[in-house]
């Protein structure tokens, strides 16, 4: 999607075309909803996430000044969705869903797998996880994480490889 299409739906929402943000929400639905199911552990309160993500978007997009900056603009309205879906729901949501782990079928190899990944996730400590979501499913450098959570760039490499390698002796 070139940059010139997203710049000129933004203008256009903000000069009251709701379809155009129609536009804007299609070319990015996808993505917000990847990323918030990996951020809450659940489809639920990731379809949640994302629904209030989009009104407020669509509500604040008069603020938004430089047009360029949609989706990090976007991204970071969900991640703050995501994190309070997941201080409000996602607690008892997930000792429900584990709960659940006994009734895998046996042979379901790649269910585990998912299963195994999303409590390792889950066992992580809330900035770990935030960093490895933000740089792996959204994308986001670590300078820009950086400003999103008020920390050094450096802060964040170093956290994020510290994370990564502890996820990795987790899933042994």
């Amino acid at each position: 999607m070139s940059s010139d299409f997203v710049e000129n739906l933004v203008v256009q929402t903000q000069n009251g075309n709701a379809d155009a943000f129609g536009e804007l929400y299609s070319v990015y639905a996808k993505d917000m909803y990847r990323f918030a199911l990996y951020y809450t552990g659940s489809p639920f309160l990731a379809e949640d996430a994302v629904s209030d993500a989009a009104l407020a978007a669509f509500q604040n997009i008069g603020r938004l000044k430089k047009k360029s900056a949609f989706r990090p603009w976007l991204f970071t309205i969900l991640f703050n969705c995501c994190k309070k879906q997941q201080k409000e729901k996602a607690l008892s949501l997930q000792k429900t869903e584990l709960s659940f782990a006994n009734d895998i079928p046996e042979g379901a190899d790649r269910t585990l797998e998912k299963l195994a990944v999303k409590t390792a996730l889950a066992a992580l400590e809330e900035d770990e996880r935030e960093i490895l979501l933000l740089s792996f499913i959204a994308g986001y450098s670590s300078g820009e994480i950086g400003k999103m959570l008020s920390m050094k760039s450096s802060s964040v490499r170093s956290k994020k490889n510290r994370t990564v390698a502890k996820l990795r002796e987790m899933m042994r």
